[in-house]
């Protein structure tokens, strides 16, 4: 196992730092990372040690408003702060994070940076970023501050991946939906209206074509397949089937009957029922003879027997 002292680069805990997290284990009283300090290390790099109390040239400061766990590694605090791009004209090379009383908790050492001034012709904002490893973190005083957005190269290929992913469902799910809706419209361009590429002024254009259509019934046409008559709409139809109904002769001379068993001289109805009304007569004057003529049998008998 590498030693801490061993590595270029490092952050440990203070002795100072050490008594704060185990005070913290015993009074509930969590630990608070209040400021920040850079430092140039007083012009060269230097290995930090657990019984400092001070950087050993302060060159920025300021108060720190993040100290996170990192969900990977449950014993770590990532603690970040930037550096805005209107300071600079220093060379970072130590980092110290200090309580409210001003106690210097951890010590890291950092790869030499040169921080230029915004007059220099370049701003550069510089992200400091310290992780802390401690055997307990519920005894840190973990905070975000929500004004702050702090993203690492990881968070921004995340989020960029999930742009990408989102990007991608959307535009299947536009043509998905485009394909369905073109598919319950139907092809525009086979329209026989003058607009091809609006539906709803198609749509117009088809209810103004309706409503000038002539529905009267002397400008309906209609379709005599048989030339029963000579006009060709309806009216005129109509005015010719009452001039024929009208023309019709129905009386009974007029009107033929079907003598299948030719039981009758005459081929109307009228002759019909007068031959009819004879042979009726004939009937009536034969049955009343053969009633006389039974009468008068029936009296000769009864007389004979008297």
């Amino acid at each position: 196992m590498i030693k801490l002292t061993e590595q270029q680069y490092f952050t440990l805990v203070t002795d100072i730092g050490k008594a704060a997290i185990a005070n913290a284990s015993i009074t509930g009283e969590k630990v608070d990372f209040a400021k920040i300090k850079v430092g140039d290390g007083g012009g060269s790099s230097y290995t930090p040690n657990e019984s400092q109390t001070a950087l050993k040239n302060v060159v920025w400061e300021s108060t720190l408003e993040h100290a996170q766990g990192d969900k990977d590694n449950p014993n770590w605090v990532v603690i970040q702060k930037f550096i805005p791009g209107d300071v600079g004209g220093f060379e970072i090379r130590e980092v110290g994070l200090f309580d409210s009383k001003d106690q210097l908790l951890a010590v890291s050492s950092y790869p030499t940076t040169y921080k230029p001034k915004a007059d220099s012709g370049t701003v550069k904002e510089l992200l400091i970023k310290v992780i802390l490893v401690v055997s307990n973190v519920a005894n840190i005083n973990l905070k975000v501050d929500p004004t702050v957005i702090l993203a690492t190269l990881k968070d921004l290929q995340d989020l960029d991946s999930k742009i990408d992913t989102t990007k991608t469902e959307l535009t299947s799910n536009i043509e998905t939906t485009k394909t369905e809706l073109n598919t319950k419209i139907g092809d525009t361009t086979q329209l026989t209206t003058t607009d091809k590429t609006n539906i709803v002024s198609a749509l117009n254009e088809v209810k103004t074509s309706v409503d000038s259509i002539e529905t009267t019934a002397d400008k309906t046409s209609i379709k005599d397949t048989d030339n029963l008559f000579e006009s060709d709409n309806v009216e005129g139809a109509l005015k010719e089937v009452k001039v024929s109904l009208d023309s019709m002769q129905i009386t009974a001379k007029k009107t033929t009957i079907e003598d299948i068993e030719n039981n009758f001289t005459s081929d109307n109805v009228e002759d019909a029922l007068k031959e009819l009304a004879i042979k009726q007569n004939l009937l009536d004057t034969e049955l009343n003879g053969q009633k006389t003529r039974g009468i008068s049998i029936a009296n000769t008998l009864t007389d004979m027997f008297l």
